[in-house]
């Protein structure tokens, strides 16, 4: 999902404009993470490191369209509210998909393990490498 950043959306320079922009980056933001949490609770989590990679690179254009609102000098105590809610809503969705990302990475350990003894079993039949001695092979030729 590709995410608009504070140089695509700029319909409105006023801040109030300005804090609209936020809020649809902010909501499309929302829904990347919704779709993000959706594919680990699938199972699907071939593309984890391109998602974290996109969630930094939209969440940094979140803070550029901030700072452009605080260079105008808007001071609206309603919007500074509004973008405070947004902003705590928004780190609370990454909290909560590190979480799951954190349980889906122990989880894959615990099979890596679980493999590795397997593994580690099996080559214990191994004639080459297991503590069995080899057979020996005689000749009837004497």
């Amino acid at each position: 999902m590709k995410m608009p950043d504070a140089s695509e959306i700029r319909g409105d320079v006023s801040p109030a404009g300005m804090l609209e922009n936020f809020a649809q980056a902010a909501e499309n933001f929302s829904a990347m993470q919704q779709e993000h949490r959706d594919a680990l609770a699938a199972g699907n989590c071939t593309d984890v490191f391109s998602w974290r990679q996109s969630r930094e690179q939209a969440f940094r254009g979140l803070v550029r369209m901030l700072e452009n609102v605080a260079a105008r000098g808007w001071d609206n105590p309603g919007g500074v509210v509004r973008v405070r809610e947004i902003m705590e809503k928004l780190l609370a969705g990454e909290d909560a998909l590190q979480k799951l990302i954190l349980a889906r990475r122990l989880k894959v350990q615990e099979q890596l393990l679980a493999m590795r003894k397997g593994k580690e079993a099996l080559q214990g039949y191994n004639m080459n490498k297991g503590l069995v001695p080899r057979p020996r092979y005689l000749s009837s030729r004497m």
